[in-house]
């Protein structure tokens, strides 16, 4: 490979890690609000939350939507990335262990497929960074 083949490669590398982390930031935000801001899915949540055992369901609910929604749009546009994507990872790995293991892998029978990708991606995100296109890097000293 030459130096022009490995230049587009590096490029890539972060746009994709642009990507990645504003489909992130988006779905994460998306969540987020949908479960704190329509009654009913706030609501279903909280019947949710204490039908799988998570303790104080309706605190639970609103700490949940507010770090998804925080998080998430900090993510969207990239400050403090590493830091949103390892609070909303550690919320994903509370999830993966307190409702999904019991379940097995499939998704479909309310497993853990779709959470272990969503740790993965935020582990990715946060040992890598936010990519090329980031507020944050608006802000650092050269």
């Amino acid at each position: 490979m030459g130096q022009r083949d490995m230049t587009l490669l590096y490029n890539l590398r972060f746009w994709s890690l642009t990507l990645l982390r504003v489909f992130l930031g988006g779905l994460f935000t998306y969540h987020g609000a949908l479960r704190l801001l329509v009654p009913a899915n706030l609501a279903g949540s909280i019947s949710y939350f204490t039908q799988v055992g998570i303790p104080f369901a309706q605190s639970s609910t609103y700490l949940f939507g507010i770090v998804e929604v925080v998080a998430g749009m900090l993510l969207l546009v990239g400050i403090f990335t590493r830091w949103s994507a390892f609070v909303v990872m550690l919320e994903m790995i509370y999830i993966f262990f307190q409702v999904h293991l019991k379940n097995g892998f499939l998704v479909g029978n309310n497993g853990y497929e779709f959470v272990l990708l969503l740790v993965f991606a935020l582990l990715f995100v946060l040992v890598n960074g936010p990519g090329h296109l980031a507020l944050e890097k608006m802000f650092k000293e050269e």
